[in-house]
């Protein structure tokens, strides 16, 4: 993940995102699913109802905030499954189509959703701000007229 665009929280993580995935999971907007091996959680997949959208032209559709397995788990069909469950319970909700977003990086993740019908419709580029001055015109002397 690029530093720089993503934050890290100062807390534990593990803390931050039971708070949030708590409290989603009474939205009625909102689908949180996981999965287990042996009694075990090795993964989950977060998603919303998200309404129209004007500063995305996005419409009313279901979009996958996060899907996460446990490295150990990955390669095994989890991934699929869970994002195929998330689909399904979006698509109960109303939601015509998902939309996700995946980390430039991640190109394993990226196959796996290509691979599972999802096309590529934008790409997020990220530049660091930055303060330029205008530069001030030179003053002419007298003599140069």
């Amino acid at each position: 993940m690029d530093p720089a665009r993503f934050f890290v929280p100062e807390e534990p993580i593990e803390d931050g995102y039971a708070w949030w995935l708590g409290k989603e999971r009474v939205s009625p907007r909102a689908v949180v699913l996981a999965a287990a091996r042996r009694g075990r959680i090795v993964g989950y997949a977060y998603g919303r109802i998200e309404p129209r959208d004007w500063n995305t032209l996005r419409d009313r559709c279901g979009v996958g905030v996060d899907l996460w397995v446990e490295p150990r788990a990955r390669r095994s069909g989890i991934g699929a499954a869970l994002v195929e469950a998330l689909a399904a319970r979006l698509a109960e909700r109303g939601a015509p189509r998902v939309v996700l977003n995946v980390a430039s990086r991640n190109a394993r993740a990226s196959r796996m959703f290509a691979a599972m019908g999802f096309r590529e419709t934008m790409v997020e580029m990220t530049r660091e701000a930055t303060i330029t001055r205008p530069k001030r015109p030179r003053a002419r002397s007298a003599r140069g007229r």
